[in-house]
């Protein structure tokens, strides 16, 4: 018993030596993402610059019926698209 514990703790102790570490990609994993996020930012301080602005645009009435018709255009299924072909286009159709 005591022998096989023993290799046991010599065995583990061998293959923590295998063992690699973590790479160091994935210290730096999404700051691809991130730097792409901040490059695309127009004005990265236009929340707090703009927090006491009244945006300008649409009063109450137009917004609130624009958002109903948003929201009703998802109440049926879209029509299906007319598919328009001009020429030939080396289909089964056109091989006659």
């Amino acid at each position: 018993m005591i022998k096989s514990t023993a290799t046991v703790a010599v065995l583990c102790g061998i293959l923590t030596g295998c063992t690699s570490p973590t790479p160091a990609f994935d210290a730096r994993f999404g700051e691809s993402v991130r730097n792409l996020a901040v490059q695309q930012t127009l004005h990265p301080q236009a929340t707090m610059t703009n927090r006491d602005r009244i945006p300008e645009g649409l009063e109450g009435r137009p917004a609130r019926e624009t958002i109903e018709r948003y929201h009703r255009s998802f109440e049926s299924a879209p029509q299906p698209i007319q598919n328009f072909m001009i020429g030939n286009t080396g289909g089964a159709q056109g091989t006659r």
